[in-house]
């Protein structure tokens, strides 16, 4: 089951997508007991329904624990702040076939960056939320790496904008988020400029880097496809680049996941790639720190442990090597 799926093309029809999302609503939860047959309130607990009658979450009956946002409400609120930008916004909302979940992905016309000169990349907002008691209110920069259709988020953290459920929806993070995305166009560059000029050790490395990031719990075929992906972005296999290893990343993201993998799962892998341009800190991670964790966290699984299976045959002789270039001995 895929749930529901909108697209938009202009403000007005964004507007249109809004009234359309499903709403949710607070009713009571009971408690069967099965030998006796009983069935009692549990006061401290709600279970939240659509309007179309599906059940998508239990939460906290308290407010001052659980507040509903509704899905609508937040695309509205983003429609307005784009409006008062005079943006064109154009996009996609899905929700999730239980409605626990939605992620809307926004572009804003004429808000590009360059990583190149041949590198367009065209910025816009992406939106995730959810009903079900696990998931807060998230707005992060998204992007789309106009060459390869490459999906981008979350890879600055400054131009990311969150509040959780214990709190009543808040209009004002949404007008932050749309201003910090469309204000920022030579802030994202420098971050991209930045990411080009700093490079792992050699592609084993950035093969690795990608692997121990959880890039890989996304893909059937985890090695070969990064391995390809390194393959069609990567330069120079001997200092792969923290930008070139990223879009590697995004690129078997985008193109090699298959329909099984759902949009609201693979948004999950693309904030785990991530962390190949963001430390956490509105800052370039520095590759040789990103490569030498990586290469001593494996090594402790497959070397000294010997519990975990390669990646690939020849594995551990990498891993020494590695280790040899980090000045980690064998």
């Amino acid at each position: 089951m895929k749930g529901e799926q909108y697209s938009f093309d202009s403000l007005e029809q964004l507007y249109e997508t809004a009234e359309e999302l499903p709403e949710v609503s607070r009713h009571d939860v009971y408690a069967h007991h099965t030998e006796s047959d009983e069935w009692e309130s549990v006061p401290y607990r709600d279970s939240l329904w659509t309007d179309d009658g599906r059940t998508t979450g239990v939460v906290s009956s308290n407010d001052d624990f659980y507040n509903v946002i509704q899905y609508g409400d937040v695309l509205e609120t983003v429609g307005d702040a784009v409006d008062r930008h005079g943006i064109s916004p154009s996009g996609s909302v899905s929700v999730s076939p239980t409605a626990h979940k939605m992620i809307a992905d926004i572009d804003f016309d004429g808000t590009t960056v360059y990583a190149d000169q041949d590198d367009p990349i065209k910025l816009g907002l992406q939106v995730r939320s959810g009903h079900s008691g696990f998931h807060g209110l998230k707005y992060d920069v998204g992007a789309e790496r106009e060459v390869c259709s490459n999906g981008m988020t979350a890879f600055v953290s400054e131009l990311g904008f969150e509040q959780t459920h214990g709190d009543p929806f808040d209009p004002g993070l949404a007008y932050n988020a749309v201003d910090a995305v469309a204000e920022s166009p030579a802030e994202v560059e420098h971050r991209l400029a930045q990411a080009q000029n700093r490079e792992f050790m050699n592609q084993e490395e950035a093969l690795l880097v990608l692997l121990e990031s959880g890039v890989g719990r996304f893909l059937d075929n985890p090695v070969p496809d990064l391995l390809n992906g390194l393959y069609e972005e990567v330069d120079d296999p001997d200092s792969p680049s923290l930008w070139e290893t990223y879009n590697a990343a995004t690129r078997v993201l985008t193109h090699y996941t298959d329909d099984s993998v759902s949009r609201h799962r693979l948004a999950d892998g693309f904030e785990s790639a991530a962390q190949l341009l963001e430390n956490g800190s509105n800052s370039i991670p520095d590759p040789e720190q990103v490569g030498r964790v990586a290469v001593e966290s494996r090594s402790r699984q497959l070397i000294e442990r010997g519990g975990a299976e390669p990646y690939w045959d020849g594995e551990v002789e990498t891993l020494r090597e590695l280790r040899g270039l980090h000045g980690l001995g064998a």
